[in-house]
């Protein structure tokens, strides 16, 4: 492999992957997002115009231009294979002039706007995309909001991204590990931008037109800014999920009504529910008026807890037990069956998608579709805004 030799102090620490790049508040920063996060895989290829290709191994750092680069994890070490061989190394860095496509797990294609580390972890590899802000914000818009097209809408969810990052900025470096957040639920959900070029050029577009604001409260701090599918009509508290925030209150949604995820249904054995619920709840599943409280229970407002007889069991709990798609339901009884007829997708917290996305068709503006769902807010650049860890 006729590899090009490169060495420089300098030049080996920006480019080592286990080390964080700058944070700094002056400006929005690159960041770090871990790829393919729910998958294990142990081999992915990387192609797409001409790439720069570094490989690492101890102090020396290899170079070579090339299309495409395949890499696989054999044991618990690395080996890549560029021009038809494969060579052991410690870690690899592949930087794109424009963008790159990655086949990972699954078969999984997506195109990365920007460099992509590969590193060991264990026996599977770890793929750690470097992006700027705007290029990851549009893969965010893109990944979150799906078939919801309007500019308002991108734009206002740009913000709102961009807000949840300032806050959540640490969460994995602080655990150890090299990269700021995944490409998944457990931060959100990045699949790399569309292949689609007039999709992807008008999100773009959108997240530009956010012009690098954040959501702040009164005290200028950056706000938890959470959001969900569909609020089903009333959004929920945060305190019913953790810490009480004034800007994460009850609000009166209309504007998520008469929404294709407004209302669900799900049909569940009535005896394993019956069962559960007892446990819960202290209480003998053959009661007869237990039984009937809980087989015909009625939520018409959003509610925390279902009580009964002194007891409570927190609606969050029941709605992960029986994977409901929120925790604003009713039960109809059945033979044998119950049927739930329920409101809303997701946790109910901050802003609807779907909800703002009818705002955005009745010609609310981003900061208009903010305001409402995070009431006594305002935005603010990210230079200007108070970073709160």
């Amino acid at each position: 492999m006729s590899w090009r030799f490169k060495y420089s102090a300098s030049f080996v620490i920006l480019c080592l992957p286990w080390l964080a790049l700058g944070q700094g508040l002056d400006a929005q920063p690159t960041l770090r997002v871990r790829l393919y996060s729910p998958y294990t895989m142990t081999t992915a290829s990387l192609g797409g115009g001409t790439l720069h290709v570094l490989s690492f191994q101890g102090a020396k750092v290899d170079t070579v231009e090339a299309s495409n680069a395949a890499l696989r994890v054999e044991g618990s070490k690395l080996q890549i294979n560029v021009e038809g061989s494969w060579l052991p190394v410690d870690s690899a860095r592949i930087v794109p002039e424009t963008t790159l496509w990655v086949t990972g797990a699954r078969g999984i294609r997506r195109l990365i706007p920007g460099p992509v580390v590969v590193r060991p972890r264990g026996q599977a590899l770890q793929l750690v995309g470097v992006l700027n802000m705007d290029d990851y914000l549009t893969g965010v818009v893109h990944a979150e909001l799906g078939g919801l097209i309007h500019p308002a809408l991108w734009e206002a969810q740009a913000i709102v991204a961009r807000t949840w990052f300032a806050r959540n900025a640490r969460k994995f470096y602080d655990q150890g590990e090299c990269y700021a957040v995944t490409d998944d639920v457990q931060s959100q959900v990045f699949h790399g931008w569309p292949s689609d070029t007039v999709r992807c050029a008008s999100l773009q577009s959108a997240v530009r037109a956010s012009k690098h604001r954040v959501v702040v409260n009164a005290k200028n701090e950056v706000i938890e800014a959470l959001f969900h599918a569909n609020s089903g009509g009333q959004t929920m508290p945060s305190g019913w999920y953790f810490t009480p925030r004034a800007h994460l209150s009850s609000v009166v949604d209309s504007f998520s009504l008469s929404c294709p995820q407004t209302y669900w249904t799900k049909k569940l054995d009535k005896e394993a529910y019956i069962a559960q619920m007892a446990r819960w709840l202290k209480a003998s599943p053959s009661d007869k008026a237990f039984r009937m409280y809980v087989c015909t229970y009625r939520q018409p407002e959003r509610a925390e807890y279902l009580y009964y007889g002194g007891q409570k069991v927190r609606l969050r709990t029941v709605r992960e037990h029986f994977t409901l798609r929120s925790t604003w339901f009713s039960v109809e009884d059945g033979t044998g069956t119950l049927m739930l007829h329920g409101r809303g997708y997701g946790h109910g917290i901050g802003m609807s998608q779907e909800g703002a996305y009818a705002m955005a068709k009745r010609k609310y503006a981003a900061e208009e579709i903010i305001s409402f769902y995070y009431p006594g807010t305002h935005l603010t650049t990210w230079s200007e805004a108070t970073h709160v860890k």
